[in-house]
């Protein structure tokens, strides 16, 4: 029977009722035309549904359809996404977390080469000479590679015979207005051989020493102390100074931390532990 057959039929009665319940489009119009309680007198009952292998079984609602509630797609997409960004954060904060740790413990200058040493750092000299003119002794000490604005000074003992009678104890000190500063001082002698040792300070801190004899014999000794930080041994970055991560100023030496350290520790910490808790 063709569809203009059973539409026919279905518009003028004569159709089998047997058809209408093969045929669910076909029971849905007569459904829309009749009403469903003159199907259900005349002997129509609703089509079964087959179940996705073929096997036909009642729906458990007569055969009634219920209305299939629409999923709103923006929900879904929530669901998916929350999982998700809670994943995130809490693999952001467990990176934050190590990289503050092991800048106290190791430093993250060890292994990422932020800090730059100064080009060509300059070196602090301190040298010394000495000459007898007549009755007296001129000593003169050269200091070079000093820090401007940086105090250093210089204390000696001059003594005769053989280092038997002191002669003077005395020191100068100056803040650096240039970078190199020669000094000359003199005493009056007369028992040879004159000798001298002197020491350099910088912010009251001993950095070196030169001594000489001057007499039957002439001697000149020097000790220079390296007073530049250096970025291999200062790995550990201050957070403070961030923005001048170049700068060797920036940086510290690893093994402690200092207030900022602890307080980014314990924020990524809790931070870590409450998104866990949230997650679950």
């Amino acid at each position: 029977m063709s569809d203009s057959e059973r539409l026919k039929g279905l518009l003028d009665g004569s159709i089998d009722p047997s058809v209408i319940e093969e045929e669910p489009a076909l029971y849905s119009m007569a459904e829309r035309i009749y009403g469903r309680d003159a199907l259900e007198e005349m002997g129509v009952s609703a089509p079964v549904k087959p179940k996705a292998h073929g096997i036909a079984i009642s729906n458990g609602n007569g055969g009634v359809e219920l209305p299939e509630v629409a999923i709103d797609e923006g929900e879904e997409v929530d669901d998916l996404r929350k999982p998700r960004s809670s994943r995130l954060l809490i693999t952001v904060s467990v990176i934050c977390l190590c990289i503050v740790a092991s800048n106290v413990a190791i430093g993250i200058g060890a292994y990422v080469p932020l800090c730059e040493d100064e080009v060509g750092p300059k070196v602090l000299t301190y040298t010394s000479s000495a000459t007898e003119i007549g009755e007296s002794l001129y000593i003169s000490w050269t200091v070079t590679g000093m820090n401007i604005s940086s105090n250093y000074s210089i204390t000696w003992v001059i003594s005769e015979d053989g280092s038997n009678e002191v002669i003077d104890e005395g020191g100068s000190s100056w803040t650096a207005g240039e970078t190199v500063r020669i000094q000359t001082e003199n005493w009056l002698v007369s028992k040879p051989p004159y000798t001298y040792l002197s020491v350099l300070h910088h912010e009251g801190v001993p950095v070196a020493y030169s001594n000489g004899t001057v007499g039957d014999s002439v001697q000149a000794l020097a000790d220079i102390v390296q007073l530049n930080p250096k970025c291999e041994d200062n790995t550990r970055l201050l957070w403070s100074e961030m923005p001048e991560y170049s700068d060797i100023d920036s940086w510290d030496s690893a093994g402690s931390g200092g207030i900022i350290d602890g307080a980014l520790m314990m924020l990524f910490g809790l931070t870590t532990i409450l998104l866990f808790l949230r997650k679950r």
